[in-house]
């Protein structure tokens, strides 16, 4: 939900969390960790990215608390543990406040900056906020209602926004009553974290609608792909809103509007719609949902969906800056995309990145995106964008090949049935591959796919040192897209080594909930880079019987990369001024010595009698 501290009205009670520690009076317990356990408790601090200890199996590339007082003082519980593996027991955390006093309040909403995720349990139905008068009754709201772990169907996801601004209306136990105590409990098996920041307790206003959320979907099932060949365009699109009453009066009349918009900002004639909704209760919230047909003939660019909320009372709105939602998508030539990275709204792009170091223990990982072709097509490629701690050299690798969706969505899910046996040759990431920003991975012939999902994937190698500042070990990372969350197993992760605390074979194929950037394209040209010729490289004695050197007069470093008559790399290493390679153990025969930099390539031959 983002930022919405202009809907608040003048708080009467207010906690951010800058006195160093628990507030005093507040009680903080784990009632089911088992003594002689850690306990999951909620804990003070004033350093964003101390979150990042919670994830434990991610590296740290995920952790950070986007608060914007977070930086003073906030407070976070750990439920993984920062573990590669699974707690023992699970935990009850319970967090409670000492008495506020509520008289006097005919209505109150509790809000607060928060984010959380979950791995084991629903947040509909383990993560809530607890309202009593007595610390004996205690009546549950739930605030986060459409967090849920597995396949996730948005406008639900297993993570929430970061932060959410989150606002419970508790009136129904709190108003007006001179003693009452919150309570923020969390029961967790193998979760995330949740972070709490800024709570306060204020007035409902009169009137308040927000529009959480808005989507556009060419699929009909809530993936939205922020590029799609025009080939591939259906007939129709399906778009929504999800609305929240969040005042203290009904909204009558209360519409959703929809129209899209060229990269010109004209109004496309014929593509908008309005879903009606009717009379929306206080703190009711609801989804405005309807399908609109997509115009024949739209030329390639960037295309805006503008949504926006109306009702009877509109004009009197507490927060009008957020009755209003916008999405891009782009129509393409030959490239196809889950990920809209570049082309989303201006200040609304969040990405993440996932690679080599993010499961430890498996020495090579698969990530993939699905895609939907509706009109047969030819792929000749995949284009991957690149996460910033990618480091090139030696043992970094990166592969394509496409899957069929069934054989990573099942029990055990598998990389084995690749399509047609195709893939791209295997690459050796290079400085020019991470300036560059992105990698073109060409198959080693087209692949013709009919009607159907199927899953672009890339094979990942690299040391499995994870990310730092000044990691130098060579890793492969490509960036997550976390703007938009999307259905379970619209990207998704293969691990070849996976156990379960026993032992035994555990799953070993899992849902991302957001957008990798690996993107399927039919151009014949990708993975082919213009270079300039590298002179002053020298290969000797050629032919050889094995062992060769290789010479450059270039005062760099750069990388090498050998590669048999089938495109598979047999080895890598650098060269600055003078380097030995010794290929004995290969069977006789030519193999390709590529030589290169950021911006120029020597390609040569060498024979091995």
């Amino acid at each position: 939900m983002g930022d919405r501290a202009g809907m608040v009205r003048e708080a009467f009670f207010s906690e951010d969390f800058s006195g160093g520690g628990i507030p005093a009076g507040w009680t903080n317990v784990d009632d089911l960790t088992p003594l002689g356990q850690e306990p999951v408790l909620f804990e003070w601090s004033n350093d964003p990215s101390d979150v990042s200890v919670a994830q434990g199996s991610f590296g740290n590339l995920v952790g950070t608390f986007n608060a914007p007082g977070a930086s003073n003082g906030y407070l976070w519980a750990n439920s993984d543990r920062g573990l590669s593996a699974a707690p023992a027991e699970n935990h009850l955390t319970r967090l409670t406040t000492s008495a506020i006093d509520c008289s006097g309040q005919l209505s109150i909403m509790l809000s607060m900056q928060s984010t959380i995720g979950v791995f084991d349990n629903d947040a509909s139905e383990f993560v809530k906020v607890r309202v009593s008068t007595d610390l004996t009754t205690w009546t549950d709201f739930a605030p986060f209602p459409c967090l849920v772990t597995g396949d996730a169907t948005p406008p639900c996801s297993r993570f929430s926004f970061n932060p959410e601004f989150v606002a419970v209306d508790i009136s129904s136990v709190a108003a007006n009553q001179s003693t009452v105590y919150i309570q923020f409990e969390w029961q967790g098996g193998w979760e995330y974290w949740w972070g709490i920041d800024d709570v306060q307790l204020s007035p409902l206003p009169d009137y308040e609608v927000i529009m959480n959320l808005a989507y556009n979907s060419t699929t009909g099932s809530g993936e939205e792909y922020g590029r799609i060949p025009a080939a591939q365009l259906p007939g129709t699109m399906n778009v929504g809103a999800e609305i929240t009453n969040f005042g203290a009066n009904d909204q009558n009349n209360v519409s959703v509007s929809v129209a899209f918009e060229d990269a010109s900002g004209t109004t496309v004639p014929g593509f908008a719609t309005t879903i009606d909704l009717g009379t929306v209760e206080s703190t009711v919230t609801v989804t405005a949902d309807g399908d609109i047909n997509i115009p024949a003939g739209l030329p390639t660019g960037v295309y805006t969906s503008r949504f926006a909320v109306t009702s009877d009372d509109i004009a009197l709105d507490n927060d009008p800056s957020d009755n209003a939602r916008t999405r891009n998508f782009e129509i393409t030539e030959d490239v196809y995309s889950v990920d809209a990275i570049g082309n989303h709204p201006e200040g609304t792009e969040s990405t993440q990145q996932y690679g080599t170091a993010t499961f430890l223990d498996n020495p090579e990982i698969y990530y993939m995106s699905m895609y939907f072709v509706n009109t047969a097509m030819q792929a000749t490629g995949v284009i991957v964008k690149l996460g910033p701690a990618t480091v090139a050299g030696p043992g970094a690798t990166i592969q394509a090949l496409m899957l069929d969706t069934a054989d990573i969505t099942g029990t055990l899910g598998t990389v084995s049935n690749v399509i047609d046996g195709v893939t791209s040759n295997q690459r050796t990431i290079t400085a020019a591959d991470v300036a560059a920003g992105e990698v073109g991975l060409s198959f080693e012939q087209p692949i013709d796919l009919a009607p159907g999902a199927y899953f672009a994937a890339v094979r990942l190698t690299g040391s499995g040192t994870v990310a730092t500042e000044n990691n130098t070990d060579p890793e492969v990372y490509i960036l997550d897209d976390a703007t938009v969350g999307q259905p379970g197993w619209t990207s998704a992760v293969f691990l070849p080594i996976d156990f379960n605390d026993d032992g035994t074979a555990g799953r070993q194929s899992y849902t991302n909930g957001n957008a990798f950037a690996i993107r399927l394209t039919s151009d014949p040209t990708v993975g082919v880079a213009e270079m300039k010729e590298l002179a002053g490289v020298s290969i000797f004695p050629n032919p050889t019987s094995g062992v060769f050197q290789i010479s450059s007069d270039r005062n760099e470093v750069l990388f090498v990369e050998i590669t048999d008559v089938m495109g598979r790399v047999l080895r890598t290493t650098t060269l600055s001024t003078l380097t030995t390679v010794d290929m004995s153990d290969v069977a006789a025969g030519v193999y390709t010595v590529t030589v290169g930099n950021a911006t120029e390539r020597s390609v040569q031959r060498v024979t091995v009698k």
